[in-house]
């Protein structure tokens, strides 16, 4: 099964169907065009995601599940604060409940959903317990790239329909014992990563509030030189146009979603706009227009079009996206 998605939030609602309470926010400027592919089997899922935006995306991971991700292109993903190195695998320490990672424009991730239990199974059965010492203090690994491009064919295979689960559990395995790896990383967030991990929480949880700096250093406890410094180093803008971009990729799902609109209960640009936060009008339309490249109102119209509406997905729609639930 292959989607797009043209909202940050459309790829948050693709994430929540298979499980991950994950919100997205857009962060450069222009139109999205993303796509997701889901394969695999029940025992197995597997997912792709590309982005031609930078992301930011944060939530909770789902529980039993070791999400084995690696970065196929030569951009860097940043996963907890810590920009990735090419051949490498992340997302896969066992004592990780919280997800908080950016994706550059250009990123393309494949990611098998491997059961914890059946790993740590086939690691005990094996005899490899080194590699349940690595899972359970690591976060990310640098691979031998004969490893690491053995692990990305297989998901590619699995994603086509022509893999094999337990060949792709093995290869994690072998990749991930000790003697195999060229380094590690715990996930453990730095001071600043962990700021600026709250700071979007504070965002994704208030998307209908507007808060100025000095109230949000109250709230997230921290000084305002710090938050505008790390703020600046981790996403490359201030924190009050980082909490507006989150709350304007809420605007465009919303814009973009009868479905959206009805929870909410406002349908035209005046009243989406004010539920998440925007007073002005003219502010509201030029941040936007800027943001994302078309004018509030052609969103809208798009979206009115049967034959252009950006279609949410739901697992009812989507079979295999209820397989990978079960």
């Amino acid at each position: 099964m292959e989607v797009g998605f043209h909202s940050a939030p459309g790829l948050s609602a693709t994430l929540q169907a298979l499980g991950f309470e994950i919100d997205v926010a857009q962060l450069s400027q222009g139109a999205l065009d993303g796509r997701f592919r889901l394969g695999g089997s029940q025992q197995l899922p597997v997912f792709s995601i590309q982005t031609n935006q930078d992301l930011v995306l944060h939530g909770n991971r789902r529980p039993g599940v070791l999400p084995i991700s690696l970065n196929t292109t030569d951009q860097r993903p940043v996963v907890r604060g810590k920009e990735t190195t090419p051949g490498s695998l992340h997302g896969f320490h066992a004592g990780l409940s919280d997800a908080f990672f950016q994706l550059p424009a250009g990123a393309h991730i494949q990611v098998a959903l491997v059961s914890q239990t059946r790993f740590e199974q086939l690691a005990t059965a094996t005899g490899d317990h080194q590699t349940l010492e690595v899972i359970h203090r690591s976060n990310s690994a640098n691979l031998l790239p004969q490893r690491f491009n053995e692990i990305s064919a297989l998901i590619q295979a699995q994603l086509m329909g022509g893999g094999q689960d337990d060949l792709v559990e093995v290869a994690v395995l072998e990749a991930l014992s000790p003697h195999q790896l060229q380094g590690t990383a715990s996930g453990e967030l730095g001071v600043g990563a962990g700021l600026m991990k709250d700071l979007v929480a504070w965002g994704f949880k208030n998307t209908g509030q507007a808060i100025t700096l000095n109230d949000l250093c109250s709230t997230i406890f921290a000084s305002r030189s710090a938050i505008v410094h790390h703020s600046r180093k981790t996403f490359g803008t201030g924190p009050m146009a980082l909490l507006k971009q989150i709350r304007l990729s809420q605007v465009q799902h919303a814009l973009s979603s009868p479905e959206v609109q009805y929870t909410i209960g406002g349908s035209t640009v005046q009243e989406i706009a004010c539920h998440y936060g925007f007073q002005s009008r003219n502010h509201f339309a030029r941040d936007y227009r800027s943001q994302f490249g078309e004018s509030p109102s052609a969103t809208l119209q798009r979206a009115s079009d049967p034959g252009m509406s950006i279609q949410s997905v739901s697992v009812a729609q989507t079979p295999q996206m209820a397989m990978a639930l079960r």
